[in-house]
């Protein structure tokens, strides 16, 4: 009877220590979860407030930053319509729209997905043509098994590049994020 009870205790025992050990092991995979989502969030205002400084810096110099965009003639992302379809194989693609003043010019695009901050795909750059409205079209084949939370889009022009980032939702159809 005597060895009974501590056999008893000594299951008791190892079952605290297990649940213990297992709710340390969660708790310190939310904090580094919620440390990587704060580090995301701080990583895209970065990028955010360096597009609006750049942005006040050209409004600041006029003159030189409109000789600039009018021998670049740099196409801007207005909007982007991302889809997924689902499929963790097919890839994702956007419609990106630069203003039907752009028709017919050439660029070169590419879109950087990501996922809690961590990339998602090592796009190729794709040459495309600007349609008469505006639009252009971009597919990215990488397999993905997650949907995506982040894409950067990247337009380059006569050497010149420009970068957009937008946030998105995790789920499958499409959405469009405007600029």
């Amino acid at each position: 009877m005597r060895d009974d009870r501590i056999l008893i205790i000594c299951i008791c025992i190892i079952i605290c220590v297990v649940v213990i050990a297992a709710s340390a092991i969660i708790i310190t995979d939310n904090q580094k979860d919620a440390e990587n989502q704060a580090q995301n969030t701080t990583t895209v205002q970065q990028t955010n407030n360096t597009g609006n400084n750049q942005a006040s810096s050209g409004s600041n110099s006029a003159s030189s930053s409109s000789q600039a965009t009018t021998t670049s003639n740099l196409p801007s992302v207005k909007s982007a319509t991302f889809y997924s379809d689902g499929n963790p194989n097919t890839g994702e693609s956007a419609t990106i729209n630069v203003g039907s003043e752009n028709a017919g010019k050439t660029i070169n695009i590419a879109v950087y997905y990501y996922r809690d901050g961590n990339p998602m795909n090592t796009p190729s750059t794709q040459a495309v043509t600007v349609g008469q409205d505006g639009s252009v079209s971009y597919t990215d084949y990488t397999a993905m098994p997650k949907y995506p939370d982040m894409a950067e889009i990247d337009i380059t022009y006569n050497g010149n590049t420009e970068s957009k980032t937008f946030s998105l939702g995790k789920y499958k159809g499409s959405q469009t994020k405007y600029a």
